[in-house]
C-alpha cells in the first residue's frame, strides 16, 4: 500500500481545522495536497480572463494524473505544449498507445492539430469529438476541455453536448472532467454545477462572481471581496463541500 504524502496529510488537517473562511497556501503545498484531495470522478471548473493562468494551473494539477485527454481547440496551444503531454493527430489510438495503456502504463494525451484552413478545423473537431467518446466509453481517464466555450460554440466545435454528457454521467466511470473557461454565461450549466471545485481568478464580472459563489453555497458578498483583492494571476480554490476553507494560491509558470 501507498505511503501517503505526509505534507499533503498536514495539510488536509490544516484545512480541515481552519477557522477563518480562507487559507493561503504556498503552490508546491497546495499542488501535493490537491493532487491528493482531488478523487476519481469529481469535476473541477475553472473560471476566469484569458491569461490570468488558468492552462498553468490545469497542467501543473493534470500532471499527477495516470491518465488524462486534453482537448486543444487552439489547435496550439503554448501552455499545453509546454506541458510535455504527448500530441495525438487520429483517433483511434495507434497500437503502441494502446498496449501501453493496456498494460497500465501513465498516458497524459493532447488531441490536438492546425486550425489554419476550414478543412484542418473539421479534422480537429472530428478527432476532438471522438477521443471525448473514447473517454466516455474506457473510463478511468481525466479530462481537460480548454477554453470551453470554444468547444461548447455550435460555430466553432459545437462538443456541448459531449462534454456535458461526461460532466453528468461519468462519475460512476472515474471519470473526472476539468474544464476552463472566462464566463459561465459561455458554457453549458453543469460545468460549474456538477463540480466539486471552482477555481476562480481576477475578474470585474460581479454578476459571475455571485453566479460563483451561490453555485458553490458560498456569501457572495464574502467571494465578491475576495476576489476583489487577488494579486494577478492567483485564485480561489472553492470545494462544494460548504464547510471547508477556500484556498489562495497562485501556479508558477511552466
Amino acid at each position: 500500500m501507498a505511503t501517503a504524502d505526509p505534507v499533503a496529510v498536514k495539510v488536509a488537517r490544516e484545512l480541515d481545522s481552519a477557522a477563518g473562511e480562507f487559507v493561503g497556501v504556498p503552490w508546491d503545498t497546495f499542488e501535493r495536497w490537491f493532487a491528493a484531495a482531488w478523487k476519481p470522478g469529481q469535476h473541477v471548473a475553472l473560471i476566469g480572463p484569458t491569461g490570468e493562468g488558468k492552462s498553468t494551473f490545469a497542467v501543473r494539477v493534470l500532471a499527477h494524473r495516470k491518465w488524462v485527454m486534453a482537448l486543444d481547440p487552439k489547435g496550439g496551444d503554448s501552455t499545453l505544449a509546454a506541458s510535455g503531454f504527448e500530441k495525438i493527430f487520429d483517433w483511434p489510438l495507434d497500437e503502441k498507445t494502446l498496449n501501453e495503456l493496456a498494460e497500465g502504463l501513465p498516458k497524459r494525451l493532447i488531441a490536438s492539430g492546425s486550425v489554419r484552413t476550414n478543412g484542418q478545423l473539421v479534422k480537429l473537431k472530428t478527432l476532438m469529438g471522438k477521443a471525448t467518446e473514447g473517454v466516455r466509453e474506457q473510463g478511468g481517464w481525466t479530462f481537460y476541455a480548454d477554453e470551453f466555450q470554444v468547444l461548447a460554440d455550435r460555430r466553432m466545435y459545437g462538443l456541448d453536448k459531449e462534454v456535458e454528457l461526461l460532466l453528468v454521467a461519468a462519475r460512476d466511470d472515474g471519470i473526472s472532467v476539468m474544464t476552463s473557461y472566462q464566463a459561465m454565461a459561455w458554457v453549458p450549466r453543469a460545468a460549474t454545477r456538477q463540480a466539486t471545485w471552482v477555481g476562480l481568478w481576477p475578474t470585474r464580472d460581479e454578476d459571475m462572481i455571485k453566479s460563483v459563489a451561490r453555485t458553490m453555497g458560498r456569501s457572495w458578498k464574502v467571494v465578491l471581496a475576495a476576489v476583489k483583492e487577488l494579486p494577478e494571476f492567483h485564485c480561489i480554490v472553492i470545494p462544494k463541500k460548504i464547510h471547508a476553507p477556500m484556498v489562495i494560491t497562485s501556479a508558477p509558470e511552466l
